[in-house]
């Protein structure tokens, strides 16, 4: 049987507007186990993006229990948070959150930087993932040089360069 890393019991989550309360997530249920594969689907306004940021300890929820790696998210000091965000959670933002004054190779490689990864091993990192994403001959352009699909691409690579 595989090992549950990711388990949700219960979350609800709520925004206050000027129109009164609005439910983004209720009683959610998940369990995500290793080596599989999920997918969130639905309309817009489902709470789709209220949830992914719940899963990447960006967000909290109102109520309920998130366990990652069998931890409970919500025992976790702000510390402990930007480390899983570094070390276990790749993420592939809509915008991409690239930073337009480095290249490509260099927004890849930055979160492996702020892991501590020496510069060889990095470098490395940042040639495999971008080899994987089909952006080798793209490593020394910038966001503004790089069409939409390769910016989403060098997202990609950034979150899974290890």
């Amino acid at each position: 049987m595989s090992r549950e890393i990711m388990q949700l019991q219960g979350i609800c989550k709520s925004y206050k507007t000027e129109n009164g309360e609005v439910k983004a997530l209720d009683n959610v249920e998940l369990t995500v186990c290793e080596g599989e594969f999920a997918a969130i689907v639905g309309k817009s306004g489902a709470g789709k993006s209220t949830l992914m940021n719940i899963l990447g300890c960006l967000d909290t929820d109102c109520s309920g229990e998130y366990f990652l790696d069998g931890e409970n998210v919500a025992d976790f000091c702000d510390g402990k948070l930007s480390e899983i965000r570094n070390q276990k959670i790749g993420f592939v933002f809509q915008s991409f959150n690239l930073i337009p004054t480095l290249t490509a190779a260099e927004n890849v490689e930055l979160p492996l930087i702020y892991r501590g990864i020496e510069r060889k091993k990095r470098r490395e990192a940042v040639e495999c993932a971008m080899k994987q994403m089909g952006l080798s001959d793209r490593r020394s352009h910038y966001p503004w040089q790089l069409s939409g699909g390769q910016q989403q691409r060098v997202a990609i690579a950034r979150a899974i360069a290890a």
